[in-house]
């Protein structure tokens, strides 16, 4: 059966997020550097695209990480185009006055193709958070959405445990 329109109750991760007043201005910036990595993309060429990224906001420079010499040498000759590009966006809510190139092959490494494993090579899978960290967390949390719901999450685990030692 369907739930036509009916809602759970439980809102999005990202909108609890924002409502949390520690996390929320880490998500605020996280979003405005994703918009100039958008603005970015579409003003410099295909190739660069792969090997440069926009990696911070430092006061109105915005700061381009580049994978290498080659890559940051071309991308200085477009500066004029795109510090022209960012500044005509009005409706950016940070200005933009400067863009520096900054050379970080490391920062641009999971852009690249991963290693081929062979088959005696296995992936541990990845552990769930641990309870104590979790409860760690909750405690640290100010009352708000994002704090009962790391408590359901709590509660639900300690449900599944208990119906677990019964079965065993």
């Amino acid at each position: 059966m369907k739930n036509a329109g009916h809602k759970t109750g439980f809102k999005p991760i990202h909108a609890l997020m924002g409502e949390n007043e520690a996390i929320a201005p880490m998500l605020q910036r996280l979003n405005l550097i994703s918009r100039f990595q958008q603005t970015y993309v579409s003003t410099i060429p295909a190739g660069l695209n792969a090997s440069s990224r926009v990696a911070a906001v430092e006061g109105t420079t915005l700061v381009i990480a580049a994978a290498n010499g080659a890559v940051a040498a071309s991308l200085k000759q477009m500066l004029p185009r795109l510090l022209a590009k960012f500044q005509e966006n009005k409706m950016q809510e940070q200005e933009v006055t400067a863009i520096r190139v900054v050379v970080q092959p490391e920062s641009l490494a999971l852009d690249r193709e991963p290693p081929r494993r062979t088959r005696a090579t296995t992936v541990a899978p990845i552990a769930p958070m641990p309870d104590s960290s979790l409860g760690k967390l909750a405690e640290a949390l100010e009352e708000s959405p994002l704090k009962t719901t790391i408590q359901q999450i709590q509660k639900r685990r300690e449900r599944a445990l208990t119906v677990r030692k019964k079965t065993v």
